[in-house]
């Protein structure tokens, strides 16, 4: 417990420092020198410090803090922080011609009890964040799915606070507290890569047809994952419902009441995350070009003996899932004072990766799709959402770590809805889709910067809004 105290003195006093949470790019990658996720391993050599050449390689712009950071990590400390920008104009098309910025800076901390207290498997994160700025969408465009993925709570917001603990080597996790649906249901590292809402986070349809909580809105919250095989997992999860979430950014994430009419949201995906056509290839190296163990043994002091062939079986790797919603709430119906029960939906993912560079190699070309579907017309607005797209990394020579992304967002309008809006005289909507290009330049592992061009077809479905041209860009930094 001193330790613990000691260490929470330390973070305390370096907090001000921002840290780094990784870019989408980094996220579903691990560190090959067997550390943490966040940061490498410290180097008591001064080269990691801000200005030196191997600074520019790091994971943050910070640097390790002259080895503060790496002491806190390894201690079981994580501080996180990031910036995150959208910047985008509509020069052609749309309600009326403009130029918008929004911007979203997130900071966190992780406690790991298994380095602190030696209690394996168990984390507690607390997270929160701060969002400016306006949204093109609204205020010149008038579509459905925003161009700005920043976008939606303009405000400081208190997110997260939850512990997680790992049981079984990690094939067991449960996880409650503080946290949104979209944390861990319908959501891919692909879709971080793009800049419009209809993909980023969550398909858009699910947060808008029921009480799908999506970051940055937090709600109580519990989740259980398994893992039976690498290849297999299923998660279900329950999530408080409550009127007092979306769209409330003036409680600032710390309305954590429980009343009386609120309801509950569960969730349920099944997973499966094969490889196709595995091949021997050679086992992933450190830097220093000693393989992961190798290197991971050293840091540790201990003698590394190569006991098996330094290969794996290694194929093109693909992610599949369908999961399912359903909700006993009261919600409002379109066209009618009355309320509805028992809200559900469907949805699903594939993406798979169809040509690596070489073997084992994440550089390659990516296919995906995802849907949901919302059967019921009467209280969801986009019954029907359909998206896709092909990402490939490292497309031009040299520049390796650089995305090529195309994307395209589909959705269809409700009926029930349509109506109500052709009675209010504003046209009859029927569908609504976006193309996407962009190309994330990343100049270091904790700096992009994403030139980004969406086509806007049929902006709010009606017919009367002209399609909508959208220059813009999103930049991002890890501290």
């Amino acid at each position: 417990m001193k330790k613990l105290l000691c260490l929470l003195a330390v973070a305390a006093a370096v907090s001000s420092l921002r840290a780094e949470q990784l870019s989408p790019a980094e996220l579903a990658e691990d560190n090959p020198d067997g550390h943490s996720r966040f940061w490498t391993y410290y180097d008591p050599k001064p080269s990691n410090y801000i200005g030196s050449r191997d600074w520019w390689k790091g994971q943050a712009l910070s640097g390790d803090w002259w080895g503060i950071r790496n002491f806190l990590d390894d201690s079981g400390v994580e501080i996180s922080a990031s910036y995150t920008n959208n910047i985008a104009g509509n020069p052609v098309g749309g309600e009326s011609a403009g130029f918008t910025y929004t911007d979203n800076v997130s900071f966190g901390l992780q406690l790991n009890f298994e380095q602190l207290i030696g209690w394996k498997g168990l984390t507690i994160d607390v997270s929160g964040l701060n969002r400016a700025g306006s949204s093109l969408s609204q205020q010149n465009i008038g579509n459905q799915f925003t161009v700005q993925q920043v976008y939606g709570g303009q405000t400081v917001m208190f997110y997260a606070l939850l512990f997680e603990q790992k049981l079984l080597d990690d094939k067991i996790s449960i996880k409650a507290g503080r946290f949104s649906a979209g944390d861990d249901f319908a959501s891919s590292p692909i879709y971080w890569l793009y800049m419009n809402n209809g993909i980023d986070g969550n398909p858009q349809a699910l947060p808008v047809n029921t009480q799908f909580s999506a970051y940055p809105w937090a709600v109580w919250a519990a989740r259980l994952r398994v893992d039976p095989t690498p290849e297999f997992n299923a998660m279900v999860g329950m999530y408080q419902v409550s009127n007092r979430v979306f769209g409330h950014p003036e409680y600032h994430g710390l309305d954590w009441s429980i009343r009386q009419g609120d309801g509950v949201l569960m969730v349920g995906q099944m997973g499966w995350t094969p490889e196709f056509f595995k091949r021997p290839v050679e086992k992933a190296k450190a830097p220093d070009g000693k393989s992961v163990a190798e290197t991971k043994a050293r840091s540790e002091g201990k003698t590394f003996k190569a006991v098996a062939p330094d290969t794996e079986m290694k194929g093109l790797p693909g992610h599949y899932w369908v999961g399912g919603y359903y909700s006993p709430w009261t919600f409002a119906q379109f066209g009618t004072t009355d309320t509805a029960r028992n809200s559900y939906g469907f949805y699903l993912h594939a993406d798979q990766v169809v040509w690596q560079k070489s073997p084992g190699s994440d550089q390659g070309l990516t296919l995906w799709t995802s849907m949901v579907l919302s059967p019921q017309q009467n209280i969801a607005k986009l019954p029907f959402q359909a998206n896709a797209g092909v990402v490939y990394k490292g497309l031009i020579p040299a520049r390796e770590q650089d995305y090529t992304l195309f994307g395209l967002v589909y959705g269809k309008f409700s009926n029930n809805y349509a109506r109500t809006v052709e009675a209010a005289g504003n046209g009859y909507p029927q569908y609504e889709m976006v193309l996407e290009w962009g190309y994330r330049v990343n100049f270091t592992k904790f700096a992009y910067v994403q030139p980004d061009l969406q086509w806007v077809i049929n902006p709010g479905g009606t017919g009367r809004i002209p399609n909508a041209l959208v220059l813009g860009a999103q930049m991002s930094v890890v501290f």
